[in-house]
């Protein structure tokens, strides 16, 4: 088996690497069709986007694949959080594939971390028994479980939306925004941002980020880059502060697979079903501005009983379990050169 860097085969179209971007593609099509059959699979350009790199100035990214002769096999992905709280951890995700390749792309994976002073690998996937039993024995934990759902868009019931608007807050005030954060509303997207720390984790050993006006910018950017553009609307006081927030990235390569991402409410402002309203804002504007959008994915801790049943509630359909198992980097290496011999 060969590893070659995502990155070389993005920046090459022809020769070798260009049959191997190919293979790659292929391979990321294949596992599309099986694990979503209702969505268009990933293009040629969205993958090229990905494997170019969407590294900021707070997660540094690297991407390798595994080849078997011209077939490729695994692509494995490190992300290494740039914050100072967690300078520890390193991020860690193989494509479904065979134990052989998911331990090769791993191998290498585990070094670049390890070079990079990281000690602790939190590993994330579908949560399948083949990957539970890859993960438990080499040593690392599971330690958090999410429900991914699905919407399909025109399955939403119009009247169930408007009533969640018309029951919003009097008092509150819904920004719409676009692209880029307006810069009078930074401030409000920062500690709405915060505001997420809330999120259940469960069991992991994370430490919560403290996100500022340009970390977000930073985020934001790194997504655009990749075909993901930003969509919120914030739910703002008299005074321009934030009740609650929720966002969308709408993916430019493949409208249909768009995702519904952060939606919190504020301490001070919780139980007042203001995250039902901006939900349902959100669904109207997309339905009237952008019908290209047919569908939104989300994910949501499988714990967070209340998110799921607003989800639910609005036509949001449970279609994966994904999983994040956690473990000591130098453990991981003994267990899998133990394997490997």
């Amino acid at each position: 088996m060969r590893i070659v860097d995502a990155a070389e085969l993005a920046a090459q179209a022809g020769g070798a690497t260009g049959r191997d971007f190919a293979a790659v593609l292929s391979l990321q099509q294949d596992l599309d069709r099986r694990r979503d059959p209702d969505l268009p699979v990933t293009p040629a350009a969205e993958l090229r986007a990905l494997f170019g790199g969407d590294s900021s100035d707070y997660a540094r990214h690297h991407r390798l694949v595994v080849f078997d002769g011209a077939s490729a096999e695994a692509v494995g992905h490190l992300e290494l959080p740039m914050d100072g709280a967690n300078l520890n951890k390193a991020g860690i995700e193989i494509t479904p594939a065979s134990v052989e390749a998911s331990a090769e792309v791993l191998a290498e994976l585990l070094k670049l971390a390890r070079d990079c002073g990281r000690t602790s690998v939190v590993a994330s996937g579908d949560k399948t028994p083949q990957r539970d039993r890859f993960w438990t024995s080499l040593g690392a934990e599971l330690r958090y479980t999410e429900q991914e759902s699905h919407l399909d868009m025109a399955s939403v019931d119009a009247q169930l939306m408007r009533r969640w608007v018309e029951a919003g807050p009097q008092d509150l005030r819904a920004v719409h925004w676009a692209k880029h954060c307006p810069d009078e509303w930074i401030d409000a997207a920062v500690a709405a941002a915060n505001a997420m720390k809330d999120a259940p984790t469960d069991d992991l050993d994370v430490a919560d980020v403290v996100i500022d006006a340009e970390m977000l910018r930073g985020d934001i950017a790194a997504r655009a880059a990749l075909g993901l553009e930003y969509r919120g609307v914030i739910a703002a006081t008299a005074d321009g502060e934030a009740a609650g927030a929720t966002e969308v990235f709408v993916n430019r390569h493949r409208p249909e697979a768009s995702w519904q991402w952060n939606t919190v409410v504020l301490p001070a402002h919780r139980g007042r079903r203001i995250g039902r309203w901006l939900k349902a804002l959100m669904w109207q504007r997309l339905r009237d501005r952008e019908p290209e959008v047919t569908r939104l994915q989300t994910g949501n801790a499988a714990s967070n009983a209340h998110m799921l049943a607003i989800n639910m509630e609005m036509g949001f359909v449970p279609r994966h379990l994904t999983g994040c198992w956690q473990g000591d980097l130098v453990t991981l290496v003994q267990n899998l050169e133990t394997e490997d011999g």
